[in-house]
């Protein structure tokens, strides 16, 4: 009989562990399958500006491309639509929408529309909460978010403001087990960095236009470091910095070629390592100074060092001499200005 009632008990527990075998083996695939194979709980999503109507961009999950029309800036207020798609029913399981803290209501007292009446929200449901929760139930839903981006989102500090373009992750899709099934994340800068960008796009278009043309080399080569020392400033978030670089290559015309020297071929990277080492000047000064004082101390900082390198081209080449002299005097009058 002890020898039969330990079968039995053994019998038992080969049964119970089974069962667990068996409902894992139904409900991880479900997880595997849909979120971890590339298969696309949100299967597309547009951004609006709330205000105007303007698509900002889209994307779907057919081509996985994004589409954008303009950027997503820090403080505008949006609409994103997105189509959920739950390919299969699961009993007694729960997704959860979860938004960004970083999105704040403006026009609207609520955060989430639902567009499709059949989504199957829990008792507790309040679309003026971040997180919405429903029943895993198969379907195709439509949803629209409704919020604004904190406009600090993009900005660091107090008496020198970093701008930095930002990943934020919009909306996050939650199942079981805190299983993280998809999300939407949009990159977003500021009107300050997005002025920087345009500001760039102008100059290296004119900096081609001048390599095209019968402009100095001296002339072009400084404005190639101009370029470069601007895109390190915005790298490291000082986009005014950046911007006040681009704004002092301003002239009305570019001196002309005469034809370089033996000696300029050799003088250029002279003039790129003095040009990098304003940077350094740049860098200490910039936590002290105010916009308008910064942009001033840029403009002297390289009136000084064309300075030096016309004292040098003086013993070299009277010509080259004669053209640095053409490039100071205009960025003296960026001074003035």
């Amino acid at each position: 009989m002890k020898n039969l009632s330990k079968v039995i008990a053994g019998a038992n527990r080969v049964k119970k562990i089974y069962s667990v075998i068996l409902a894992a083996l139904i409900i991880l695939p479900l997880t595997a399958i849909q979120a971890n194979d590339g298969i696309s709980w949100i299967e597309e999503y547009r951004l609006e500006d709330y205000q105007t109507g303007q698509l900002v961009l889209s994307w779907n999950s057919g081509d996985q491309q994004v589409l954008i029309n303009a950027p997503v800036l820090a403080g505008d207020e949006y609409k994103l639509n997105f189509m959920l798609n739950v390919r299969q029913t699961v009993d007694n399981a729960v997704l959860e929408l979860r938004l960004s803290e970083e999105i704040e209501k403006q026009s609207k007292e609520v955060f989430w529309e639902i567009q499709t009446v059949a989504l199957p929200v829990k008792e507790d449901f309040n679309p003026a909460q971040r997180s919405i929760r429903f029943d895993h139930i198969e379907g195709v839903y439509e949803i629209n978010v409704i919020g604004r981006i904190d406009r600090n989102l993009t900005r660091i500090g107090d008496s020198v403001v970093l701008h930095r373009p930002v990943n934020l992750t919009v909306i996050e899709l939650w199942g079981p087990a805190q299983t993280l099934y998809d999300n939407i994340t949009l990159t977003v800068i500021d009107e300050k960095i997005d002025d920087y960008r345009f500001l760039l796009d102008q100059k290296e278009e004119q900096l081609e236009q001048y390599r095209a043309s019968n402009v100095d080399p001296a002339f072009i080569q400084l404005s190639e470091n101009f370029i470069e020392l601007s895109k390190r400033q915005a790298e490291t978030g000082l986009v005014d910095a950046a911007i006040n670089l681009l704004e002092t290559m301003e002239v009305d015309a570019p001196p002309a070629q005469t034809g370089p020297s033996f000696q300029e071929k050799y003088f250029f990277p002279v003039t790129g390592a003095l040009l990098i080492l304003s940077i350094i000047g740049i860098v200490l000064f910039v936590r002290t100074r105010s916009k308008m004082g910064f942009k001033t101390m840029i403009v002297e900082d390289q009136i000084r060092e064309m300075e030096a390198l016309q004292a040098r081209a003086q013993r070299i080449d009277r010509n080259l001499a004669k053209r640095l002299q053409e490039i100071n005097d205009r960025l003296k009058e960026a001074e003035r200005a």
